[in-house]
């Protein structure tokens, strides 16, 4: 995964001003999957505006869409593109799940406000 694929999709997010946003690298994992990219949505309507802007930026790129899960509902959008999956969480159930505790051993990007990588030392995420 390119860093120039998160970076349009980071955007997308931010477009539809999705916060807190993350990308934790699994490729060392034995998963699928090389990418979580994580973000938090105000309320429902917002997180289903920035999922369906994903969906559009990353068909735009070349990226087709295996499934998506929790769309109705709102508060965890999952979005699988097999190599990328992207969680659009409210942040009450973002904080529930707390997958950067979760895979708190892998290294981890996290975006300020204005879509930049912040400097992280360690390349791990923190305890």
């Amino acid at each position: 995964m390119t860093d120039k694929i998160l970076d349009v999709l980071v955007e997308a997010i931010r477009q539809r001003h999705g916060y807190r946003i993350v990308a934790l690298d699994m490729s060392d994992v034995p998963l699928t999957m090389e990418v979580f990219l994580l973000a938090t949505a105000e309320n429902r309507i917002q997180a289903r505006a920035i999922a369906d802007h994903v969906e559009e930026t990353a068909k735009q790129i070349g990226f087709t869409r295996h499934h998506i899960e929790g769309y109705d509902e709102g508060s965890w959008i999952l979005i699988d593109y097999v190599d990328l999956v992207v969680h659009i969480f409210l942040s009450e159930t973002r904080s529930y799940y707390n997958l950067e505790m979760l895979w708190s051993d892998v290294p981890v990007i996290e975006y300020d406000d204005a879509g930049e990588p912040l400097d992280d030392d360690s390349g791990k995420a923190e305890d």
